[in-house]
């Protein structure tokens, strides 16, 4: 610290100079000044390290460039295609990437820049603004950094855009090529002179494949022994171990004639294995072999293309076969997956074991000429026969099936349960592969080979297709019954730990069975329709753009943000609802509001719950309040008028959860109507009748028309009871007996004291009324029945007499009845006496 001193009081000397007055300086001779320092040399600066992102889109641009370029160039393989197509997806999934990761960025320095706000600029006739320096710095900073991440961001999206070009360019070449070579017209396959051409040509195809075999063993024997055994010892190997796992699968899936009638998840299971069995299993030991030679280098192009034509024989012929047996079950009904009969099964399983021999033959044998370059001839017949056979073999299958659909089975009884369980699909797959089989026979004969041959295998592996699409969708919809059944663990599980009623257990199972159902038909879809030309890259593609999100103008569309959405909102609800129930059961019943009190803060809090909810699940989506409020109201004028009286019962119902002018359980007369209001709704309120009838009335209703709420202020009530005594009773002795009543009910109050009022000289008796005050409304029917039976017990027991209705009756001219009744046998004095009566001899 000792040398740092003194330079620091020599750079403040400067500082500090101008800060002392002036003085007069001495006449001394003038010191030579010391020498000044001499200046740093400045350091000299570092290189700039690479911008990497920057690198990388340049070479992701230079990449796309010659992608491109090979797309343009003829003669690409599909092959090469698929390649060049792939390479291009991944660019753009990396730029994508990229993209993503410098929006954010770009977003917060235009944040930060929007906080500096723009450089000042001075109005004519004003002097020129002041800034300051690090401001001013800081700006110009973060506006280099946002025109760096913008350019970042800008090219991604132009590598994004230039690959999807060269996507659609790749799907639409594939396309047109595929046209082409289904509507090119070659020769007939009943054409003599390529029969010629073809067996002239199979000793050379024959030598040609001894060549490649010979060519092959040989470079087998010059690896040595030990290579040999090695291989030998890894196939041999990998080949036991298949078929042990073959033959437990095999034992597993069994199917016992003599079971009894197993439910439709076994079966379904039992199917599966048996395609697994039949299928895969061959399948992987061929593959296993190829892997083993070309993990050893004993597979030359030639030879790996051999073997490649094998495993599509192989895969071609065994799912036929695995399909037909597992879905037929031949001798075993019970274990059968299709509506036909034993018969039928059996026919048909002979029809799709020849089918399958015959066309995995076929591919194998027309990937083989193709291996050893045999001549245009034999290719052209080879494709065209084995097209004609597979689409006889189909019309044979279509027949059987047919004839079972018309009833040809063994037994009435099985032919009726098989249209039963027949779906209508049926209806429409066997006139289809009617036509594609004619049509593929008609085209081969016609010279149309190629689309002959397509159409032929294709409908072999659409059959395929359709059929393990039967038992995954049964399999699949079993097994997630069975799994989310209520009576299941899984079930039991869920209504027991998260209190789920076994009706929502089971409704999660249907909806999660259709979605899967859902799935596997669009996987299914896509498999079947890969051939012609609808890539499956393509859709998953779309359906990703669909699903994270796409933009049009300054909006952008994403399926994950509105699922998102939607699932903040059902949490948003959930959380509402979790606190109304907090607020029902613990807080409110400590409290000592009234009920309608307490139903309007809970109310209140659903309403503003959903509406946060419904907000956050806005915000979560990507959508500006601000600019929907400006939609809202836009679109408020049209809608007001179609929802005018919703938007009104609405409002009313907010104005009657905020006046309460009626709650929940008050005592409520409007119109005729009387009862107690249960639920005031956002559009209506639920009052229950006496009659135990629910009344809907509009909130409007309640808000502009008369109600009589029997119990706003208070749950005080008062009773009536109209009395009528004699004209001879003792009106003092009758109102003591009427108070007496009133005072020895312990419902009625002390406070207002009951009231006896005379209230009229009636026509038949003097009428009083019994006034009288308890403390709940509601009581008032039993209270007023209560005093009445009293008062009748008292009055009678008091001699008072509660006269009915009587009438006086005052006949005038009673001379002239006393003449009129004497005509009848009557005297005007009342009946004949006995003396009067005349006997009878």
């Amino acid at each position: 610290t000792g040398p740092a001193t003194p330079s620091l009081a020599q750079s403040a000397a400067p500082a500090s100079a101008p800060a002392q007055p002036a003085k007069a300086a001495p006449a001394v001779p003038q010191a030579t000044p010391a020498p000044q320092p001499a200046p740093a040399k400045p350091k000299p600066e570092e290189p700039k390290k690479p911008d990497e992102v920057q690198l990388r889109l340049d070479g992701w641009r230079s990449e796309i460039d010659q992608i491109a370029a090979g797309v343009q160039r003829d003669g690409q393989t599909d092959r090469r295609l698929a390649e060049l197509r792939g390479r291009a997806d991944a660019i753009r999934a990396a730029a994508e990437e990229i993209a993503q990761a410098e929006s954010p960025r770009a977003a917060a320095i235009e944040a930060r820049l929007k906080q500096l706000g723009p450089a000042p600029v001075a109005k004519e006739g004003e002097p020129e603004p002041v800034e300051a320096d690090a401001v001013k710095t800081e700006r110009e900073d973060q506006q280099k950094l946002l025109a760096e991440a913008q350019g970042r961001v800008k090219q991604a999206q132009l590598l994004q855009l230039k690959a999807d070009e060269i996507a659609k360019a790749i799907a639409e070449k594939r396309r047109a090529r595929f046209a082409k070579d289904m509507i090119e017209r070659s020769r007939s396959v009943v054409d003599p002179s390529m029969w010629l051409e073809a067996v002239s040509s199979l000793p050379s195809i024959f030598s040609g494949l001894i060549y490649l075999l010979r060519d092959w063993f040989a470079l087998l024997a010059g690896r040595g022994f030990e290579t040999a055994t090695a291989m030998g010892s890894i196939i041999l190997l990998f080949l036991g171990a298949l078929l042990a796992a073959r033959r437990r699968l095999a034992q597993l899936t069994e199917r016992d004639p003599e079971a009894a009638e197993p439910t439709t998840l076994v079966r379904a299971v039992k199917a599966a294995g048996i395609v697994l069995v039949n299928f895969a299993v061959p399948v992987l030991a061929l593959l296993g072999v190829a892997r083993a030679l070309d993990v050893f280098e004993l597979n030359p192009a030639r030879v790996d293309l051999f073997i490649s034509a094998l495993v599509e024989g192989v895969a071609s012929a065994a799912m036929v076969y695995g399909i037909a047996l597992a879905i037929l079950a031949p001798g075993k009904p019970q274990w059968r997956m299709a509506p036909v009969g034993d018969q039928t099964a059996t026919r048909l399983l002979r029809l799709f074991v020849t089918l399958s021999i015959v066309h995995g033959f076929g591919v194998w044998f027309t990937r083989l000429l193709d291996v050893l370059a045999a001549p245009v001839a034999t290719l052209i017949l080879a494709f065209g026969l084995f097209a004609v056979a597979d689409a006889v073999l189909v019309m044979l299958a279509l027949r059987t099936a047919a004839r079972s659909m018309a009833g040809d089975e063994e037994t009435v009884e099985i032919a009726e349960a098989a249209t039963v369980h027949r779906s209508s699909l049926w209806r429409w797959i066997l006139p289809l592969g009617w036509i594609l089989a004619i049509g593929a026979t008609v085209g081969a004969l016609a010279g149309y080979v190629a689309l002959a041959s397509f159409v032929t295998q294709q409908t072999i592996r659409t059959g395929f297709l359709l059929g393990a699409l039967y038992i995954l969708l049964v399999l699949a919809d079993e097994s997630i019954q069975a799994t989310f059944h209520a009576s299941s663990r899984f079930g039991m599980m869920m209504t027991r730990s998260m209190g789920m009623a076994r009706e929502t257990v089971e409704q999660i199972g249907v909806v999660l069975s259709g979605v899967v159902r859902l799935l596997l038909i669009a996987v299914a879809g896509l498999f079947i329709l890969a051939p012609i030309g609808i890539d499956g890259q393509d859709v998953v593609s779309d359906a990703k753009i669909a699903f994270f999100g796409f933009r049009i103008g300054g909006l952008t569309f994403s399926l994950s943000a509105i699922l998102t959405g939607i699932a903040f909102l059902g949490i948003g609800i959930a959380v509402t609802r979790g606190v109304q129930g907090w607020l029902d059961h613990r807080f409110l019943p400590r409290t000592r509001l009234d009920v309608g009190l307490k139903n309007s803060i809970r109310t209140s809090f659903g309403y503003v719950g959903t509406i946060i909810s419904v907000a956050l699940a806005f915000s979560v989506v990507g959508l500006d309040l601000q600019n929907l409020a400006i939609v809202a109201g836009a679109l408020s004028v049209g809608v007001g008028f179609g929802l005018q009286s919703i938007v009104n019962n609405f409002v009313s119902g907010l104005i009657l959860l905020a006046e309460r002018p009626i709650k929940s359980g008050d005592l409520v007369e409007i119109g005729s109507d009387k009862g107690f209001v249960r639920k005031i709704n956002v559009r209506s309120t639920e009052i229950e009748t006496f009659d135990r009838a629910s009344l809907i009335v509009p909130n409007s209703s309640l808000i502009s028309g008369n109600v009589k709420n029997w119990m706003h202020r208070d749950l005080t009530g008062r009773c009536v009871v109209n009395v009528g005594v004699a004209y001879d009773a003792d009106p003092e002795r009758v109102k003591a007996i009427l108070l007496d009543c009133a005072g020895e009910h312990e419902k009625v109050l002390k406070f207002p004291a009951p009231l006896v009022l005379f209230t009229n000289f009636g026509a038949d008796a003097l009428e009083f009324r019994l006034l009288c005050t308890i403390g709940a409304v509601t009581d008032v029917g039993v209270v007023e029945s209560d005093l009445r039976f009293a008062v009748v017990t008292k009055l009678r027991a008091a001699g008072i007499e509660i006269p009915y209705a009587q009438r006086d009756v005052n006949i005038r001219n009673l001379d002239g009845l006393g003449e009129l009744l004497g005509r009848v046998g009557l005297s005007a004095g009342g009946p004949a006496t006995a003396e009067q009566t005349p006997k009878s001899s």
